[in-house]
């Protein structure tokens, strides 16, 4: 878990702004993802595969490079890193 210390000195309004910035990063990171998982849905449906399992046979080369395919990886790729920065701002401790 990662630790913010902020001087005592000027604690409470800095805190309040890193509070709110992390806040704020957090629903850009959900409108993010949603627009990611609507993108992953398509495909699935398109193709009849979860994204997990496609992107897994995609690794693996078991896909031809179309550009399609190649979004639909960078896409899954994207959505994983999404879920990778919103749980450690989760985590986000902040101390005074």
């Amino acid at each position: 878990m990662a630790k913010v210390i902020v001087n005592e000195k000027i604690a409470d309004n800095v805190m309040r702004l890193i509070e709110a910035a992390v806040e704020n990063q957090m629903r850009i990171i959900a409108f993010g993802m949603a627009k990611t998982n609507r993108k992953l849905e398509e495909m699935e449906k398109e193709t009849g595969i979860r994204s997990k399992e496609f992107y897994r046979q995609f690794q693996e080369g078991k896909w031809s490079d179309e550009m399609k395919y190649i979004r639909w990886a960078g896409e899954y790729e994207t959505l994983e890193r999404l879920k990778r920065d919103l749980g450690e701002l989760q985590e986000l401790e902040l101390c005074s």
